[in-house]
């Protein structure tokens, strides 16, 4: 198993992990810049879901379609989860990860480093390892330190 792989499994059962001890008072409240729990979420459930399309397209041979810019990607991931429910935030989240599992799971190893447009420097690699870094990095530790702050 590729280790970017086992990397990205970890992270992601530690910020599962987090959210299920998470405060059910404060999921509403906006604590992460702007967003509350449920819009962080839905972030990482957006990007999870464009990363496993990604590799899906790639896998047929395909060009995916280009994401956007980040800022209007996640404006939009967030915004169609305001609506959701918190089951469905989590749902989504949990299927979104799922979804990145399965499909690296049965990338082929020459397809790992090949660009997924032509013009932009993006591959299975790149983005599993940048999610990574977003789980670890980022949103892992803004969840654990408002979870220290409500003790």
């Amino acid at each position: 198993m590729n280790t970017s792989l086992n990397a990205y499994k970890e992270a992601r059962e530690l910020f599962i992990d987090a959210v299920d001890k998470f405060p059910k008072q404060k999921i509403e409240k906006a604590l992460f810049d702007k967003w509350n729990l449920k819009q962080l979420m839905t972030h990482i459930a957006g990007w999870d879901n464009c990363i496993a399309d990604n590799v899906k397209y790639l896998k047929e041979g395909k060009e995916p379609v280009f994401y956007g810019t980040v800022d209007s990607f996640n404006a939009k991931s967030t915004d169609e989860g305001k609506s959701w429910n918190w089951e469905k935030a989590y749902k989504e989240l949990v299927k979104g990860g799922e979804r990145v599992i399965k499909e690296y799971e049965t990338l082929d190893p020459k397809l790992w480093n090949i660009q997924f447009w032509k013009t932009k420097s993006s591959t299975p690699e790149k983005f599993l390892k940048i999610v990574t870094r977003h789980y670890n990095h980022e949103h892992l530790p803004q969840i654990l330190k408002c979870m220290e702050e409500a003790i």
